[in-house]
């Protein structure tokens, strides 16, 4: 059957077009065999090389946290150093890295091989909220044991990283543990605020206090990586802005002997310079180990946090508790009577050992004071230098409660001083007001005759209370107390900024009243509750002891009374020498006998660093008053 015309045409069309596209997909073929030999054998060794490198997101770049070091700073070679930085390797996680449940799967292995809790490690990957791109640190400060073992085991962890970060070194330890504080990681809150999970942040002391400012400004880098993920060139993308260098008020010397000095006591000791607030010492105890504190979560570290909460380590007790102030109050009193008018220094009060109050209710007896011991008549500066508390139960019920409150409050000692570390606690004084609101009683004589020797409702802190004896040595002035010396700059270590004294308040006092207290609390050195203490000392002390009762058991025993002593020197001479020392004992029994010979041998430190730059003068014109040398010492 013969093909028509149309058909024979459109076949040949047909075969026009599959002629063209076979030539075409030859064109096509040799071409792409073309490239691929250029490439493959042409380029091979180039494009094998750059197939192995891969650039990887933007790496941070940890700014060094700002150093502490001690008063007497000179230069950064030239200076005692309280905490320093000390380079570590950190394991390193970034979740991106890893498919499905792999991530975890790899830290239980660490959990199991590195003998760690379990769950301590998988908790760092579970709580915080992090993208698949964010770096966790999986372990901080790896130590060699660690290294070894990961190393072992390179193939289980190879997509692990190991990165030389910075830590913390506290070179005093628990010495300066209450100062410094110590740091730790961001907790999920401070992720949500956008602090990263790297990143070390201050927990307490003033390493929170001034967080940011020792923090510094982080760098970055670019980092080109191998296909196995080894790290094969980085560069610096922005430099890191390290934290500021903080000069600190404290002389590590006057620090280390108030804290050998206090032995293994409950309480604290503060030393502050009286003309500049400047703190030299802050004692806590008992107290903990930053350095502990900053280790991975292990058994030693677990071990020491449960110390420190069964022995409420943490708490600042030269700043955060209070107590009865008992005898310390009683130059307040006087005060607060000499300032009123209402005696003068010669009032004389008998001492037989004990005074009643006379009942105004009716049905009530009549309520007897004791006095630790017989002190016959006394003036107002032997009262205060014997502490005798019948001289005080009769000055009080002569004054009444408002005049002690009223100076109790000029010296703020019901508010905080606002000293620059976390965790301070108002003392606090009370009232008739207070009294009928909280207790829907009135105010008693016998709350009366309990405030004016520190006992009773009324609490101060051991900082609020030197606040009126740095007063009494400076005239009425009281400088705002803090920490912070100097802030430097790190890169070129030049000052950023210098902490002034500051004035926090000022009373206006008589002359003659200030003077006749001053004689006072100097006399009860020389022959009053303090000498036996500061016998034969070089530097000339004033100040007061008490001994706060309590309600216990244990009172019969005296075991539960706390022991108090605050006190200033030199006494006379240049006033820019004078520190105020304030020792507290928790359970200490007696202030004369426990608190004042710990007071001693800070005074005792002082006085050698004054003999060092300049030879000290007697004190002139000194008399004793010669009473009763054999009496017990007890207040």
């Amino acid at each position: 059957m013969s093909k028509t015309t149309q058909q024979v045409r459109i076949e040949q069309r047909l075969k026009r077009r599959l002629v063209f596209f076979l030539f075409l997909s030859i064109v096509v073929l040799f071409a792409f065999i073309a490239r691929a030999f250029q490439v493959q054998v042409m380029e091979g060794d180039l494009n094998y090389e750059k197939s192995q490198r891969v650039i990887t997101k933007v790496v941070p770049l940890p700014a060094p946290r700002g150093e502490f070091f001690d008063r007497n700073y000179i230069s950064r070679e030239r200076a005692v150093v309280i905490v320093s930085n000390t380079t570590q390797l950190n394991l390193i996680a970034i979740p991106s890295h890893f498919k499905g449940k792999e991530l975890e799967e790899k830290v239980r292995l660490l959990e199991r091989l590195l003998r760690y809790k379990t769950g301590s490690l998988t908790s760092r990957i579970a709580r915080e909220k992090i993208k698949n791109n964010d770096e966790i640190i999986i372990i901080e400060n790896i130590n060699e044991r660690e290294h070894t073992i990961i190393a072992d085991y390179y193939l289980n962890f190879s997509k692990f990283i190991i990165r030389q970060n910075i830590g913390r070194n506290y070179i005093m330890g628990e010495s300066t543990a209450h100062i410094t504080g110590f740091v730790g990681k961001p907790d999920t809150r401070d992720i949500t605020q956008g602090i990263k999970s790297y990143q070390l942040l201050g927990k307490n002391g003033l390493e929170y206090q001034y967080d940011s400012i020792l923090r510094g400004t982080d760098g970055e880098i670019i980092q080109i990586k191998t296909a196995r993920g080894d790290i094969e060139e980085q560069k610096v993308l922005r430099n890191f802005v390290p934290g500021n260098n903080f000069i600190l008020t404290i002389d590590a010397d006057i620090q280390k002997t108030a804290y050998d000095a206090f032995g293994d006591k409950t309480g604290a000791v503060l030393v502050i310079h009286a003309r500049t607030g400047e703190v030299l010492a802050m004692v806590s105890k008992p107290s903990f180990d930053p350095n502990i504190m900053v280790m991975p979560d292990n058994g030693i570290r677990r071990e020491h946090v449960l110390k420190m909460k069964a022995d409420k380590a943490e708490l600042n007790r030269a700043i955060s508790t209070k107590y009865a102030p008992a005898s310390t109050f009683k130059p307040i009193v006087a005060l607060a009577a000499l300032e009123e008018g209402r005696i003068t220094e010669t009032q004389s009060y008998s001492c037989p050992g004990h005074w009643t109050l006379k009942s105004t209710i009716k049905g009530y007896p009549d309520r007897r004071f004791h006095c630790y011991g017989v002190h016959g008549n006394n003036d107002l500066v032997n009262g205060i230098a014997q502490s005798c508390s019948v001289y005080f139960y009769q000055l009080g019920y002569k004054i009444g409660a408002e005049p002690m409150i009223k100076y109790a409050r000029y010296f703020n000692l019901d508010e905080k001083t606002n000293i620059d570390v976390p965790g301070e606690v108002p003392g606090f004084v009370p009232s008739p007001l207070w009294k009928e609101k909280n207790y829907n009683m009135r105010w008693f004589d016998g709350d009366t005759v309990n405030l004016s020797i520190g006992q009773g409702f009324i609490e101060t802190t051991l900082i609020g209370l030197m606040n009126f004896y740095a007063a009494i040595a400076n005239g009425g002035i009281v400088y705002q107390p803090h920490l912070v010396k100097e802030i430097r700059y790190a890169e070129n270590d030049e000052v950023k900024m210098v902490n002034n004294p500051e004035v926090a308040f000022e009373i206006p006092i008589a002359r003659q009243n200030l003077d006749t207290i001053r004689r006072a609390l100097r006399q009860v050195s020389l022959s009053g509750t303090t000498r036996y203490a500061f016998s034969g000392t070089k530097i000339a002390i004033a100040g007061k002891t008490g001994t706060a009762q309590t309600i216990s058991t244990a009172r019969k025993h005296n075991q539960s009374q706390h022991a108090w002593f605050v006190g200033y020197g030199p006494y006379q001479g240049n006033s820019d020498d004078v520190i105020v020392v304030g020792v507290f004992i928790d359970k200490g029994m007696w202030g004369a006998s426990y608190a004042a010979p710990i007071a001693r041998r800070v005074f005792d430190a002082w006085q050698k660093k004054l003999d060092a730059k300049t030879t000290g003068n007697p004190v002139p014109g000194e008399k004793t008053t010669g009473k009763k040398e054999n009496e017990k010492l007890q207040n």
